[in-house]
């Protein structure tokens, strides 16, 4: 596998599917994949200060502490591959985030493509409530309950939103439509990066 010569970011709304693209786009590029739901799921099992912060803020449907994700970025970019790309998945969501991945990335003369998967609403309480009985149900089990779900989407829509629109403002986003076949929206990311490259290689 060759390096794409840039970096990626995923990002999409809940339950869109984006474990399962970044997959497939790891089986197809050298990319190493930075992914911040394992960390936070495992400081959530942890009986630590870091731990004790990241379950009062998820546990209430919002995200994880923004000083905590900065350290995350921070710390997986400093150790990139000589021979991969990142493939950021599900971060930088929030738009501090966003322009720290910018700052560092430039810094080190690194581009990056950004991706938002959308889905409806109510697709989205769909496959929350059935992954929680699927193979991953222990560590969706807080995350998903239907009361929190609303909280995620609504903060989602208005906290994320404002990153997809500043990678836009960057003509850094692309938006792919995830209420669809698993193949489609595959064929519509891997065809983005492929007009990127040519795009950057002229």
């Amino acid at each position: 596998m060759k390096k794409l010569g840039f970096n990626i970011v995923l990002l999409g709304m809940i339950a869109s599917g984006k474990d399962t693209q970044a997959k497939i786009l790891e089986n197809k590029y050298a990319l190493k994949l930075v992914e911040s739901g394992i960390y936070w799921r495992k400081l959530m099992k942890e009986k630590s200060a870091d731990g004790d912060w990241v379950r009062r803020t998820t546990g209430q449907g919002k995200p994880a502490p923004v000083a905590l994700m900065k350290k995350f970025l921070i710390r997986e970019i400093s150790k990139k591959p000589k021979d991969k790309d990142l493939l950021f998945l599900g971060n930088p969501r929030l738009k501090p985030e966003a322009q720290l991945l910018k700052k560092i990335l430039a810094e080190k003369k690194q581009d990056f493509l950004a991706f938002y998967v959308s889905l409806p609403d109510k697709e989205v309480y769909k496959r929350s409530t059935e992954r929680r009985t699927g193979s991953m149900k222990a560590d969706y089990k807080i995350l998903d309950e239907k009361n929190i779900i609303k909280t995620r989407i609504n903060w989602h829509k208005d906290q994320v939103g404002k990153t997809v629109k500043y990678f836009q403002s960057l003509s850094k986003l692309k938006i792919i439509n995830g209420n669809q076949p698993i193949s489609k929206v595959t064929k519509d990311i891997l065809e983005a990066i492929e007009e990127y490259k040519t795009k950057n290689s002229q």
